[in-house]
Parts: C-alpha cells; structure tokens; sequence
C-alpha cells in the first residue's frame, strides 16, 4: 500500500464518522422525548423490589402511574407507611392504602 491510499482511506473514513455523527445529532433533536424528572426522583422513594404488588409490572412503571394519579403512594404495599407518605407529599396528593398482598 502506497501512503496515498492510506490517507485516503483515512479521509474517507473521517468523512463517514462525521456524516453519520451530524445523522445522529438531528435525529436526536427531532426524536426527543421529553420525561419528567420527578419520575427518577419518585423512584428513588420507592423500594424497588419491583415484586408486582402494587399492580404495575415493576418500581419504574409504579412511579409512572403515581405522577399520571392512576395509583396511590399506599399501593405500594412493599414499602412503610412514613415512605408512603413521604411520597405523597412529595408530589402533593394523599397517600392513599393498599391491601397487602403474599
């Protein structure tokens, strides 16, 4: 291999990177989705056994459904009551019961 063609692999190659980076970028502008950060913060409150109980099919889905109202901070029969509180004053809505479940 002569140096010419090795420099113009690597042109072509610089030039490639760059056009599928600059690709990337806008679909990244055009295809965001916006997520509430309170999710996260939410899920950080709960337990996270992600066991199910509460109804949804884990921890994340279940602070999901607390932000939209349709679950309770009480639902969550995993974690205390004072968490279950905490939760409900964190985002401003009673706390609400659940029934345990085995």
């Amino acid at each position: 291999m002569e140096l010419g063609e090795v420099l113009i692999a690597g042109v072509v190659m610089a030039g490639l990177g760059l056009a599928l980076a600059t690709v990337l970028a806008v679909a990244n502008r055009f295809l965001y989705v916006y997520e509430d950060p309170r999710i996260d913060q939410v899920e950080q409150m709960l337990p996270g056994t992600n066991c199910g109980a509460c109804g949804e099919p884990g921890c994340r889905p279940f602070a999901e459904a607390l932000l939209q109202g349709r679950q309770q901070p009480g639902n969550c029969t995993v974690s205390s009551a004072d968490d279950a509180a905490a939760i409900a004053d964190f985002l401003g809505v009673e706390a609400g019961g659940g029934e345990k479940r085995v």
